[in-house]
């Protein structure tokens, strides 16, 4: 059922092929990879609607506080701390440079494809950028109290079930498939964008903040960041690469750009992952 499991790794193909944003918390914080495993999960069968199933957990049971770094990816997360007892759905507007985790913690979750929590929830996606959106107040079905009752691994296949339940039957709309299509080629501009659906700019404005919590340009944005972002972690990659794979065509704009999302340039991307 399961498919290719990653450990401090990612899948170069799916990432730049599909939209895949790319979580590297073990190699932009030493810190973190001293202290926390993290492993993402694809179920191919839900690939319409989830992008992958990640899990944190301690490497110790020392108790201590690191700071995570999440790079923002326009995705809706349904995140389980078993620690704490909470679940729910969240997603981030911008990169959080310095997410707090008090070891040892436990954590699971879901990476919904962008546009896939409005159209499984109903609910838009502003409701849960930038805050917690508790799993019974977005859908039904999930039982609390059984999840947080079992061990981890069955936990996880709880987890998965709940999607499997929650989406059968459902195709992707437009909408929850856009972020494969804009990574196909070079991204559209805001303008190129609006064209490409047939929607006026206000008209845009409003379906992409029901759909995604976010206005086109930030959503054009972060596709190329993470198209780019793709590129330059796979071996042998240059700054060349990156530049163009996402139609920067000025170079300062694109290392402004980058260091933005991810907090160092990209020629510090490419010499820390290649080394």
């Amino acid at each position: 059922m399961a498919g290719c499991r990653c450990t401090g790794s990612f899948m170069a193909i799916s990432a730049i092929d599909m939209y895949y944003p790319i979580q590297i918390p073990y190699i932009l914080s030493r810190e973190f990879s001293q202290n926390v495993q993290y492993a993402e999960e694809t179920i191919p069968q839900l690939s319409g609607f989830v992008i992958c199933f990640w899990e944190m957990r301690p490497r110790s049971a020392r108790k201590t506080s690191i700071e995570n770094i999440i790079i923002a990816d326009g995705c809706i997360d349904l995140v389980a701390s078993l620690d704490e007892r909470q679940v729910g759905f969240v997603g981030m507007r911008n990169t959080d440079f310095h997410f707090k985790v008090d070891l040892p913690a436990h954590f699971m979750g879901a990476r919904l494809k962008p546009g896939a929590f409005f159209q499984l929830t109903g609910l838009p996606a502003t409701a849960a950028m930038d805050c917690f959106v508790p799993v019974e107040a977005a859908c039904a079905g999930f039982d609390r109290d059984r999840f947080f009752s079992l061990p981890f691994e069955q936990a996880k296949a709880y987890f998965i079930s709940f999607f499997q339940t929650l989406t059968c039957g459902r195709a992707p709309s437009r909408f929850t498939s856009l972020f494969d299509e804009l990574s196909l080629g070079v991204v559209p501009t805001a303008a190129e964008l609006y064209q490409l659906l047939h929607f006026t700019p206000r008209q845009c404005q409003r379906l992409f903040l029901k759909h995604y919590g976010l206005p086109p340009k930030v959503v054009q944005s972060i596709v190329r960041f993470h198209k780019c972002l793709a590129v330059l972690t796979a071996n042998g990659a240059t700054l060349g690469d990156g530049l163009s794979s996402a139609g920067y065509y000025d170079q300062a704009h694109f290392i402004k750009d980058f260091k933005k999302n991810i907090g160092i340039t990209p020629r510090e991307l490419i010499r820390i992952y290649q080394n």
